[in-house]
């Protein structure tokens, strides 16, 4: 289990971390001088079961909210601290915003610098947390009071006998996935080179498999991992939902940024359309209209991006509508990745959602078959069957098209009910999946545009 801290600047989430786990995540020489974090900080404790349990230490800076983003991603835990003397702050409420919009379903509470409040003033603050979680994920989840700086300090024992109860009753992520991972961190090591660091979103990865056909994406650079730590332990290998790093043999490290991927090749077709399903949070700034300018997260990546609101004129605040957004440069994406949005100044998160199609055409968006498209996309990301985007594919859907919508290497796809596969008719082209009805209304097309040409021309062969 990855958790990830969330709250306001000076609120105890670094010296948090270091009571859970022993690790100060502040590593740069100006986050020490200044007192506060300014980049992503990672730490590991060991847990009974011989798992280790990771931590994300995000900046709370307002001006830093892009790296929280960046880190928050791939967390399944968010702890939300709060300072006792200081209580609820705007980026407690944007970070915990961040955090639902992400897709984040499990979380606790650190009521941090208990020895600076009385009881009366710490009630106070339970309430306000109380209050800020309503309707999230984090209602009715446990509020631990700590003061992190005591030795010994019960608060923290508690919280850390919590988590580490919840990482073992975790059920372990699929492997079964293309493997990707999110790059927010790349450095060169002495007599190793070029590493990157980042949450695996899906797969597994072997060290040494040259067969792997991974890329740097969206680069589409070939990649080959020489060696893996995950979880901050050498491994033969990488999954999904652990803290890996990867270190890439052939590839200098000034050819990758943070939020770039490493991806199995059938991952991504890099696109600068993308259609998704949007939610702005009632406190927004501004409604949605045709190419409004937002700031993208996904991923670890930020990109700008211009809104077009698809299944309506506009989006306003506290609602909800499918948007395309069209970036400056090609992005990677897959069905069902959470991003957010901030305003045109960055100064705000104002909304998220997910990916609905990664690769959208610029024309006809708002076509009544696009919508119906994005409608069975809807379906298919809530329901896990790939029918409803079978009945909008009259030609249905091949190989490739399979990996990119469900993440899954082709021999994993699950054909439904009706469904049959269409063998093509050279080795290298690919198979087709497609509705069985679908395959009937092509096949007596066909024949009837035969018999039209025979009747028209008996004496011709018929056509070539």
């Amino acid at each position: 289990m990855i958790v990830g801290t969330a709250g306001h600047i000076d609120h105890g989430k670094t010296t948090l971390v270091r009571a859970l786990t022993g690790v100060d995540t502040d590593r740069l020489k100006e986050e020490k001088a200044r007192g506060i974090s300014i980049e992503l900080g990672y730490a590991y404790a060991p847990l009974a079961n011989g798992d280790v349990l990771g931590f994300i230490d995000v900046p709370g800076h307002e001006k830093l909210v892009h790296t929280m983003a960046a880190g928050a991603s791939g967390i399944d835990f968010g702890l939300l601290v709060v300072a006792a003397d200081d209580g609820v702050m705007p980026q407690t409420r944007e970070h915990l915003a961040i955090l639902a919009l992400l897709g984040v379903t499990r979380g606790a509470v650190a009521l941090t610098k208990t020895d600076r409040a009385d009881d009366a003033r710490q009630a106070a603050v339970r309430a306000e947390i109380a209050a800020l979680a309503a309707g999230t994920f984090l209602q009715g989840a446990p509020v631990f009071g700590v003061c992190a700086s005591a030795a010994g300090d019960e608060g923290a024992a508690a919280l850390k006998a919590h988590l580490h109860e919840q990482a073992q009753a975790m059920p372990q992520r699929g492997r079964d996935g293309l493997f990707r991972l999110a790059v927010d961190r790349v450095f060169t090591l002495p007599g190793h080179g070029t590493v990157v660091t980042g949450t695996a979103h899906a797969g597994e990865v072997r060290a040494g498999d040259e067969a792997a056909g991974l890329l740097l994406m969206p680069a589409g650079t070939r990649v080959r991992v020489r060696g893996i730590h995950a979880q901050n332990q050498p491994s033969e290998t990488g999954v999904a939902g652990q803290r890996c790093a990867l270190n890439l043999a052939g590839i200098d490290k000034n050819a990758i940024a943070r939020g770039d991927w490493i991806a199995d090749e059938r991952c991504f077709l890099p696109s600068r359309h993308v259609d998704v399903a949007l939610t702005l949070l009632a406190s927004a700034d501004a409604p949605v209209r045709a190419w409004s300018p937002l700031h993208v997260h996904i991923g670890a990546a930020r990109h700008v991006a211009h809104a077009v609101p698809l299944s309506a004129e506009s989006i306003g605040a506290g609602q909800s509508g499918w948007v395309q957004l069209v970036f400056d440069e090609p992005v990677c994406a897959m069905p069902g990745d959470r991003y957010i949005v901030r305003n045109a100044q960055a100064t705000r998160t104002v909304g998220g959602g997910r990916v609905l199609d990664p690769n959208a055409p610029d024309r006809k968006r708002r076509s009544t078959a696009r919508l119906q498209w994005l409608r069975a996309l809807s379906d298919m990301l809530d329901g896990g069957s790939l029918r409803p985007v079978l009945e909008q594919a009259a030609l249905g859907l091949d190989d490739a098209a399979l990996q990119r919508l469900t993440g899954q290497p082709v021999r994993s796809v699950q054909a439904p009910e009706g469904a049959l596969w269409i063998e093509a008719r050279t080795e290298q082209a690919p198979r087709t999946l497609i509705l069985a009805a679908h395959w009937d209304a092509l096949r007596a097309r066909i024949e009837q545009a035969l018999a039209s040409v025979h009747q028209g021309a008996p004496d011709e062969p018929g056509p070539d």
